[in-house]
């Protein structure tokens, strides 16, 4: 899903890493070797303008 936002969003992976924090963060969450958090949910939900819920499984 977050690879579709992105799409969707005209954004790119370096502005995940602005709210996310590192680059290897964002590539093991893009790359489904690590979950979004529940930290990092609302700032998800935050960037992109939807229910932060919807990143957390």
């Amino acid at each position: 899903m977050l690879l579709f936002l992105l799409e969707e969003s005209e954004r790119s992976r370096d502005d995940l890493v602005s709210v996310l924090g590192t680059e290897n963060l964002v590539d093991n969450i893009l790359n489904g070797q690590e979950k979004i958090n529940t930290e990092q949910a609302p700032k998800l939900g935050e960037f992109f303008h939807i229910e932060s819920s919807l990143f957390i499984e």
